[in-house]
């Protein structure tokens, strides 16, 4: 019988203050933004200027009672469940793509329906995918690297395909990015980490210059006045945004951009609307809520009693930090644009239910610390 089966040298402690508060005020903010910047839409198009910010309010109601769920449940459960994640996290990304059963909207099959409600499986597998690396890379390392990487690479190239095939670019790219993070903190050198950048480039040709609108995103983010009413409308809107909120902001509900003007303001652009309401004061308030989550996120990792614990806090951490960077990078012209949501603040059930898991799971191993019992001193190796 394994040793920590016998002994568990940690002792519980109250969750992480600081974060919790820090997510309760950006889930609030994203209640009141959204009703903003979706309002007019609403009533537009649904009839209903409340559509959307009663369905935020539900979703924030049932990602609140999932993060209160898994800030209970000891972090170490999801190492031994793996296997049937990831088995899960394929069959749903699959079911996405058979028509009938896929929801698609827009020329993209994200979606799953269960009657008025919609999941977006992708959201999850972010999650998932964390918990997955972290389980590999937490155990003790093999000694040939590139042996050790193996699995997963394969393993993050069928997600990747198959988030690709909805299509998702944004979100694949994400996934990628937060890979790379935790591949980087797992202790992987530089040069394997090189060696999969310059393998991966033929792929990102393909993917990015063969596909005629991706092409023109890249074109449109390198100079959009270029053309301003095409590829480069969408950016140059956010400019304009931010420009009317100056350093004070038009007041909330007053921004006029969200009007016909800027594209999902509600969604993928709603930073932009904060900027044009909130000012600079608002958007920087913002930046520093996420700043807030990113510190305490590495504060728990560190203070982690087992490795699977540091690297999972990290992969976490990661997941919502990397989120919110690429939201406020493309809505600020410094990415060019794709479809991720703002964590904790767009509109969106699946966003908002997969970062709230996220930060219970996080909340969670912030209430553990190492105390080996006197006597007894336990090495890191009986954690894994």
């Amino acid at each position: 019988m394994d040793i920590k089966s016998i002994i568990d040298t940690r002792r519980k402690e109250e969750p992480d203050l600081v974060l919790f508060i820090t997510i309760f005020v950006l889930a609030c903010i994203g209640i009141a933004m959204s009703y903003s910047a979706s309002a007019v839409f609403a009533q537009r198009v649904m009839g209903d200027s409340f559509y959307f910010l009663k369905r935020q309010v539900l979703w924030f109601l049932a990602g609140g009672s999932l993060l209160l769920v898994f800030h209970e449940i000891d972090y170490r459960f999801y190492a031994g469940k793996t296997k049937i994640m990831l088995l899960v996290s394929i069959v749903l990304l699959v079911l996405v793509l058979i028509p009938g059963i896929g929801h698609t909207v827009k020329g993209s099959s994200r979606w799953l329906g269960f009657g008025f409600l919609s999941i977006q499986p992708s959201e999850f597998i972010k999650v998932v995918m964390a918990i997955y690396l972290v389980k590999v890379f937490s155990s003790e390392a093999s000694d040939n690297h590139l042996v050790q990487l193996l699995i997963p690479i394969v393993i993050i190239a069928i997600m990747f395909i198959l988030i690709m095939l909805q299509p998702d670019f944004g979100t694949a790219i994400d996934l990628l990015l937060v890979s790379v993070l935790i591949l980087f903190v797992s202790g992987f050198s530089f040069f394997y980490l090189a060696g999969l950048f310059f393998v991966s480039v033929p792929m990102f040709y393909l993917l990015i210059y063969q596909v005629d609108y991706r092409w023109a995103r890249l074109v449109a983010f390198m100079d959009p006045w270029k053309d301003r009413f095409g590829s480069g409308y969408h950016v140059i809107q956010s400019y304009i945004a931010f420009k009317k909120g100056g350093m004070f902001g038009a007041g909330l509900g007053f921004g006029t951009q969200k009007i016909r003007r800027l594209p999902e303001p509600h969604t993928d652009f709603i930073f932009a609307v904060i900027g044009e309401e909130m000012g600079l004061i608002g958007t920087v308030a913002i930046i520093f809520l996420f700043a807030l989550v990113f510190w305490r996120g590495m504060v728990i990792a560190l203070q982690a009693p087992d490795n699977f614990g540091k690297l999972l806090a990290m992969g976490l951490t990661f997941h919502i930090v990397v989120q919110s960077f690429i939201n406020i990078a493309v809505a600020t012209g410094s990415l060019p644009t794709t479809g991720i949501p703002l964590p904790f603040i767009s509109c969106g059930g699946s966003s908002l239910l997969s970062n709230m898991i996220a930060a219970g799971i996080l909340l969670n191993i912030s209430r553990y610390r190492e105390t080996a019992p006197e006597g007894i001193k336990l090495s890191e190796e009986v954690w894994q």
